[in-house]
């Protein structure tokens, strides 16, 4: 059984369970709602729709609440229909801040003080992957738990803030794992190939939608084995750990957006997990 914080009903028969009445920056909430065959819950946060994912007998609807790595701290409340004109039901929910520390990192000069021509890429680049997570969420095609690309640790935490060449620099918005050049990197659940490129910061890169509002990405491989439109499952091969871009060396830089926002990759995998429980 799910093990969540039910709820007071105000939309019976509907039973609503929430992970946690607190978020930090970051992290992800599972929200999880029983309803009768038939009825189909509209939830909504930060005034945007929480894609949710039915039982096949469309009684168990589950979804993700993201806060984004610089989310205002405050009060946010969830906001549950049964119907577009139904009464609604608000769910309180806090994001509080949070320290996820410095790092200090030495680059060459060409890779910090970018001359006129790398600067034009690195905007057109730029203006691609926004497009990505500016899109329309697509229907829900993931299923069951989330898992990591490839097995090692995390050598590069999530949401640290970066020093580079003594000049502060954008947070670290995912995580690094370590692996070995040509370590295979799987899938972390059944989507679609949205973006395959090479970009300079990102190096040899892929971008799955998963469908309702969540996406992943994998960057500096050394090798990309899927193609922009292929549809894949969890846990197939798309590419190989390299460290193409701007890295230091082989790892994989995996992140994660819930709606949008940027979250850490093992809160998802996390999460989702408790979907078996």
């Amino acid at each position: 059984m799910f093990s969540g914080i039910p709820v007071t009903k105000a939309l019976s028969p509907s039973d609503i369970y929430l992970s946690a009445h607190v978020i930090h920056q970051g992290e992800l909430n599972l929200i999880r709602i029983n309803t009768e065959s038939g009825e189909i819950p509209l939830v909504t946060w930060m005034e945007k729709k929480v894609h949710l994912v039915p039982n096949p007998e469309k009684t168990d609807w589950i979804g993700f609440l993201g806060a984004d790595l610089t989310a205002s701290p405050g009060r946010n409340d969830v906001v549950v229909k049964m119907s577009n004109s139904g009464p609604e039901q608000r769910l309180n929910m806090e994001i509080r801040e949070k320290d996820y520390g410095v790092r200090n990192l030495t680059l060459p000069q060409n890779m910090v003080d970018l001359d006129a021509e790398t600067l034009a890429r690195v905007r057109k680049e730029s203006a691609v992957t926004n497009a990505l997570w500016e899109a329309e969420p697509s229907s829900p095609l993931w299923d069951g738990p989330f898992i990591k690309p490839v097995p090692g640790e995390v050598i590069g935490p999530f949401g640290r803030r970066s020093v580079i060449n003594g000049q502060p620099r954008s947070p670290h918005t995912g995580v690094d794992l370590r692996g070995k050049k040509g370590t295979p990197i799987k899938a972390i659940n059944h989507g679609r190939v949205v973006f395959t490129g090479d970009h300079f910061f990102s190096g040899l890169s892929v971008v799955i939608d998963h469908g309702g509002g969540i996406q992943s990405m994998y960057f500096h491989m050394e090798k990309i084995q899927v193609q922009q439109g292929e549809t894949v499952k969890k846990g197939a091969i798309i590419g190989f750990v390299g460290s193409t871009g701007r890295a230091t060396g082989p790892h994989l830089h995996w992140g994660v957006r819930v709606n949008g926002a940027r979250i850490d990759p093992s809160q998802l995998v996390d999460k989702s997990n408790q979907l078996e429980e």
